[in-house]
Parts: structure tokens; sequence; C-alpha cells
């Protein structure tokens, strides 16, 4: 992530983020969820909420277009494997997991 690219989530409940995110001099707002188990099911368990919400748009908006405006992470990993695979790159090299 750049200068000019932040990505902040918020809480809202288990599971449940509202993000928004600035990047190319555009600033795009979104609804973020996950079941309970998300994180047990792809091997990170320990890891932070609002991290990992954060990790998952970063990986979207490093593969470029425009991102939805709600996404459910349990559908995303569903329907793409490399996701799963980049968003636990990203984690597990970061040191705030």
């Amino acid at each position: 992530m750049t200068m000019d690219q932040w990505i902040e989530a918020r809480e809202m409940r288990e599971g449940t983020y509202a993000v928004v995110m600035h990047r190319a001099q555009q600033t795009t707002h979104h609804l973020v969820v996950y079941s309970v188990t998300f994180p047990a099911r792809i091997g990170l368990s320990d890891a932070d909420g609002r991290r990992l919400v954060e990790a998952a748009v970063g990986v979207l908006a490093e593969r470029g277009g425009d991102i939805e405006h709600d996404i459910d992470l349990d559908w995303l990993v569903h329907l793409d494997e490399n996701f799963l695979h980049e968003l636990q790159e990203r984690l597990v090299g970061s040191t705030t997991v």
C-alpha cells in the first residue's frame, strides 16, 4: 500500500465491518462480512478481524478494477481459490496478525 492508498476498517459487529478505502484520488465505502468460523477455516484463527478485513480489501485493490460495495469473504474464497492464497500470504507476512 502506498501513501496515496489507505484502507480503514471499523467493526460494526462480529464479522461485519464498514470499510473506507482511498486509492487513486478516489474514496469508496464497502461493507465486508465473514462468518464466525471463517478465520479458523482459512488457518488464521488468531488473526485480528480488522486486520483480516483490511488485508482482504488490500488484495482486491492490488488486483485493480472496481471493488464491489458488499464483500462476503466466505463467498469470495469459495469463488476464487487464488484470493485465499493471496490473503494468507498478506496476513502471514504481516507482523500485526
